[in-house]
């Protein structure tokens, strides 16, 4: 009966949980700051624990620093990056219907210049020109009014990011008693030693692949958007600052972040320049080589120990029911269910008296079972 009014009521359930969620944001990214502030904490606190003077305030003062230090850079971001990034849309808002309408009619001198695909490519462009005019008069007002609900709500998100901070804090000063509560609790539920200690294997490596994935995917997608930006500016294409904060931001989805962020930056520049657009495109191109190859796995190493195949599916699956972040921690997420899902597996297979080791199961391998069986079954007899 239970399971039966559960499904019956799955929707309401699933918003439920959603308002759950949503009520407790500022918590959720609270845990998540601190869990990636927490090296810098404790590296902090090692530092001062040297000292005979501060050892006994090693605590409160390394969180203040590593507080001051977020603090700074959120304020260095948002002085330096906001005010270009801010130019540079408003610059392309103004130039945008110039730059479009120009390439139009380069496009339309090309198909007079061509008159066997004249009527054809008019059709085309007569298409699109009335589709783009549908949509301006039917959706451009409901984007202009979303637009503005969205900078409406910046004074939210503002106090919700301060109370997140807040939580932070909470978290990084007093982390060893909220981790044993956490075990306290769930040393009351689970009485099973054997299921305690795998639950806490596998939260070790869970948190080996994520603090080494995300951290070091942060790190790789900050130099990636710094070298865009320098080689930008010295090939002088342009929106350098903006096209390269969209091509670092992408880059910490693997794997399709190269290709989602190089997609509308090439688009854009083509509006400019078809040339300034090839120059990218090529640019793009050999950045993400060298960062496939070189920095990405000095930065990361072999973090999840996923193949390629496996890495699309958790980008798929994942981004589709958590979109963006689900794309970002989709990666070191399947990581974990896969090494949960491997280890029940060989743990059956032990039972069973067979290999664990997966080329043991090649194409021979029904064949070397059955010539064990009859060697125990001759051996019996």
């Amino acid at each position: 009966m239970r399971l039966l009014f559960a499904l019956f009521h799955i929707g309401d359930i699933k918003n439920a949980f959603m308002a759950f969620f949503a009520a407790l944001e500022p918590l959720w990214v609270g845990i998540a700051f601190a869990y990636l502030l927490v090296p810098v904490a404790s590296f902090f606190e090692r530092l001062i624990q040297k000292s005979k003077r501060l050892s006994r305030y090693a605590r409160p003062v390394s969180v203040l620093i590593t507080s001051l230090l977020v603090v700074a850079f959120i304020a260095l971001l948002c002085a330096v990056l906001l005010p270009q990034l801010i130019t540079s849309v408003t610059d392309l808002a103004g130039k945008l219907p110039g730059m479009l309408k120009e390439q139009l009619d380069r496009l339309q001198t090309f198909i007079a210049s061509n008159n066997r695909f004249s009527s054809t490519a008019a059709n085309l462009v007569e298409s699109a020109e009335n589709m783009l005019m549908t949509w301006i008069k039917t959706n451009l007002l409901g984007t202009i009014s979303n637009i503005a609900t969205s900078l409406m709500s910046v004074g939210s998100a503002i106090v919700n990011l301060l109370l997140a901070l807040i939580i932070t804090i909470y978290l990084l000063l007093d982390r060893e008693r909220y981790m044993n509560q956490c075990r306290k609790l769930f040393h009351t539920v689970s009485r099973n030693e054997r299921v305690n200690d795998a639950v806490y294997d596998t939260l070790h490596q869970a948190n080996k692949m994520f603090g080494g994935f995300i951290s070091g995917k942060l790190i790789d997608s900050l130099i990636v958007g710094i070298i865009c930006f320098v080689f930008m500016l010295i090939l002088g294409l342009e929106y350098p600052l903006l096209i390269s904060v969209i091509v670092g931001v992408t880059n910490i989805i693997p794997m399709f972040g190269p290709f989602i962020g190089a997609v509308p930056c090439a688009f854009l520049l083509l509006l400019v320049s078809p040339k300034q657009c090839l120059i990218f495109i090529i640019f793009v191109v050999i950045l993400q080589q060298i960062d496939g190859n070189i920095i990405g796995p000095r930065i990361l190493g072999d973090s999840t120990g996923l193949s390629s195949l496996y890495v699309t599916i958790a980008i798929l699956l994942f981004g589709s029911l958590f979109g963006f972040i689900g794309m970002i921690i989709g990666v070191p997420l399947f990581a974990t269910i896969y090494y949960v899902v491997k280890r029940v597996a060989e743990y059956f297979l032990r039972k069973r008296g067979l290999p664990t080791e997966t080329a043991a199961y090649g194409p021979d391998f029904r064949a070397s079972i059955k010539s064990e069986e009859s060697e125990d079954d001759t051996d019996d007899d």
